[in-house]
């Protein structure tokens, strides 16, 4: 069997079991190498032994997205392992500290609930952008994803902290995307409205193809996962 061509570097930003594999998955079988960041090692090792069983070259850094100090340690021990970030996504499962405030609604939101979501969102993705966007920037090419909850564009007020911090970080992809336009830095983000869970509409391996497909076309800058309003 001939090797794969190898394509680059995918960073999956806050990975897990459901989008962020099926995404590494994926780009892994077109020829990525795959570097998984999240704060828990266990639970990274369990998703690289499935990567490494589909034939997928994968590592786990783990870090805390909210702390730039274990960030730099993990873009810097990427770069050591795989060489220069070719593509960038963002998609962080554990959604702050408010567990019990996050799923009420807006009048009883807290700062402290709205802070924990921006910055594990907002500013997690900042940090995790400024690791790898020189790079790309000097190479003239590179691709950040960003997965947001439908919430980004519609306001729900039983998850209000969420909405706010997703729309947020949708705000901040769609400025990228105005900034980086004649860079050859691609920016694309995904809008997910749909439950997610293998064998249904809302499968995780879709999720995947959709991405791929927008990073190989680089036509749009938002899709949405599911049905839309408009």
């Amino acid at each position: 069997m001939s090797q794969i061509d190898r394509k680059g570097t995918l960073v999956v930003a806050g990975a897990g079991p459901l989008v962020g594999l099926s995404i590494a998955k994926h780009f892994g079988k077109k020829g990525f190498r795959v570097a998984l960041i999240s704060r828990r090692k266990e639970k990274l090792d369990a998703l690289v032994e499935q990567l490494t069983a589909a034939g997928v070259e994968a590592r786990a850094f783990p870090a805390d997205l909210t702390n730039p100090q274990q960030l730099s340690k993990a873009f810097s021990d990427i770069r050591l392992a795989f060489g220069t970030v070719d593509v960038l996504e963002f998609s962080p499962t554990d959604w702050g500290k408010g567990s019990k405030e996050k799923n009420g609604k807006a009048v009883a939101l807290t700062a402290e609930t709205a802070q924990d979501d921006l910055n594990l969102l907002v500013k997690g993705a900042i940090s995790c952008v400024q690791q790898v966007l020189p790079d790309m920037l000097e190479k003239k090419n590179g691709a950040l994803l960003f997965t947001t909850g439908y919430s980004a564009i519609k306001p729900l007020s039983f998850i209000a902290s969420l909405g706010i911090a997703n729309s947020g970080l949708r705000n901040y992809a769609y400025c990228l995307h105005e900034d980086l336009a004649s860079s050859g830095v691609y920016v694309g983000t995904v809008s997910i409205n749909a439950f997610i869970a293998h064998g249904t509409d809302g499968d995780p391996g879709k999720v995947a193809e959709l991405y791929y497909d927008m990073y190989e076309h680089r036509d749009r800058i938002e899709a949405v996962f599911g049905p839309t309003d408009h």
